[in-house]
């Protein structure tokens, strides 16, 4: 089924179980809730000590996360906006987008499967606001993460400036059959 690719090869019926089972569900938190990891994850050994984006009070932007024990251990931010256009390509398009941007799980809970939770969390959040689009700037470490949850590389490396670190642009198409 479509529906299935689009939310991580996960049957959102499994995803619930799954995410009862372990204890832990999304939720939508806000902004004060989930700083905390977004900087000790997303801004470890870089040239800034912020996470904070301009988007992040929007009225349309969605903040999920994942608490265990009570503590936000996964969370990301969802922001309705346009896909870039490319210079070098014809790829920008004017379909709805979504942005999902500060995704982070706790060091000691990655590779668990806690980012394709919360990934397939803001993807069916993204299909219920109709996206066409839902797409990232991607560090480089993380190309293979969103590859495998089916998005594809689009354009050229660059360096974000916050990090200092190697990006890429990443696309999901939930249009496409």
């Amino acid at each position: 089924m479509r529906l299935q690719r689009i939310l991580c090869r996960l049957p959102r019926q499994a995803l619930l179980h799954f995410t009862s089972v372990i204890g832990m569900q999304v939720q939508q938190l806000s902004l004060d809730d989930i700083m905390p990891l977004r900087v000790a994850v997303l801004r470890v050994n870089t040239p800034s000590a912020t996470a904070h984006y301009a988007e992040d009070t929007d009225p349309t932007t969605v903040h999920f996360g994942i608490r265990k024990d009570g503590v936000v251990v996964a969370c990301s931010t969802w922001i309705t906006r346009p896909f870039p256009t490319i210079a070098t390509s014809s790829i920008g398009t004017n379909k709805p987008a979504t942005q999902l941007k500060g995704m982070a799980v706790a060091h000691h809970l990655q590779s668990q499967g806690l980012g394709a939770i919360i990934l397939s969390a803001g993807v069916a959040h993204a299909v219920a606001q109709s996206t066409h689009i839902v797409w990232a700037r991607a560090r480089d470490s993380a190309i293979a993460f969103y590859q495998r949850n089916g998005f594809v590389v689009v354009g050229d490396v660059f360096m974000d400036d916050a990090t200092a670190m190697p990006h890429h642009l990443v696309k999901l198409d939930l249009a496409s059959p």
